[in-house]
Parts: structure tokens; sequence; C-alpha cells
């Protein structure tokens, strides 16, 4: 009786240290925002994989070509290593590729990255609103602001950070179509 009494006061201390670490963590804060001024992008992210944050450090570098070689070997030590039921491993892994594609311009590999990504974690924002900004970068707006709108849907209502970023890339979206409007033809 004293051994279960101890074990469950050692489960409460821990679970409340878990709380209380995760109230004073920041909020996690993921997904492009093309590169805006208003919402800096370098909040480091604890929930995910080192390489993504390897990844991500390239790209705000402006090192795409070294970004690109890290997003393909992580995708290989993922595919190597990864237990098919890992389906997070899989789905950073191919979200942050597709970030790395669209930094590169080749829109339709990045589409594709992305849509894979979703299908390995399908109810995660993060790749909807990045396959979003691929289509707003080769130019198909309707289709972006379609994956915007999901990926609006599929944020977290509590998480303010996510939703101004993703809000802020429909924006951009939408200042851009009044622009291209307003383009003589």
């Amino acid at each position: 009786m004293k051994i279960r009494f101890l074990t469950v006061i050692a489960v409460g201390l821990c679970a409340g240290l878990l709380v209380a670490q995760s109230l004073q963590a920041q909020t996690a804060r993921t997904g492009t925002n093309l590169r805006s001024k208003a919402i800096p992008s370098d909040v480091l992210m604890l929930h995910e994989p080192d390489e993504v944050e390897t990844i991500r450090q390239y790209l705000n570098g402006g090192r795409k070509a070294d970004a690109l070689r890290h997003a393909e070997a992580f995708l290989e030590e993922v595919d190597r290593v990864a237990l098919k039921h890992e389906t997070e491993r899989y789905y950073y892994a191919w979200n942050a590729y597709c970030t790395v594609l669209t930094s590169l311009q080749r829109v339709e590999d990045a589409i594709a990255a992305c849509s894979t990504a979703m299908a390995f974690e399908p109810g995660k924002w993060s790749a909807v609103n990045n396959r979003g900004t691929a289509k707003f970068v080769g130019g198909r707006y309707d289709e972006a602001l379609m994956d915007y709108q999901a990926a609006l849907m599929l944020a977290d209502q509590d998480n303010t950070q996510v939703r101004a970023t993703i809000q802020h890339n429909i924006s951009l979206l939408e200042d851009r179509r009044m622009g291209d409007l307003n383009q003589p033809r």
C-alpha cells in the first residue's frame, strides 16, 4: 500500500513538472510566412527533430543548396531507420523537404512533397500551409487560398501565433491578387 501511495505521488509530481515546463515554454510556432518582417520565423521548435531546425537555419542564412542536401539526407535517414507506424518522422522530413523545394522555386516538386507529408499526418496544419505557400509562389492563388483556409481550420484555436502566420499568408495572397489586378496588361 505504501509503495502504491509513493508511486501515485511520484507520478503526480512528474505530471506537475511537465505541465509547469510546458507553461513556461514559448508557444510552438511552425510554418512558412513568406519571409515576412512582421512575423519572425526563427523560433526554436522543441517538438521537431533537430534536422528540421538545421534546415530552417540553412534557409534563413540563404544557404539553399545546403538546406536541400540536408533535407534529402533527412529523408533518406527516415526511410532507412523509421518504422512505418512512425508517421510523424516521415511528416517532418517531407514537410521540411517541401519548404526547401519551395524556396528553390521547384513548385510542382514542393506541392508533391507537401502532399506526401499530409498523407502521413492529415490532421497537421503545417504541411497544408506550406503547400499553400508553394502554390502561392507558383501563382496558383485560388488553390493557395484553399490550402491556407484548410490550414486555418486545422490549427488549434488557442495557438494565436500559428493562426497569425496563416492569416498573414492569406493577407499576402490577397495583396498579391490586388497587385496583379492593378498591373497593366
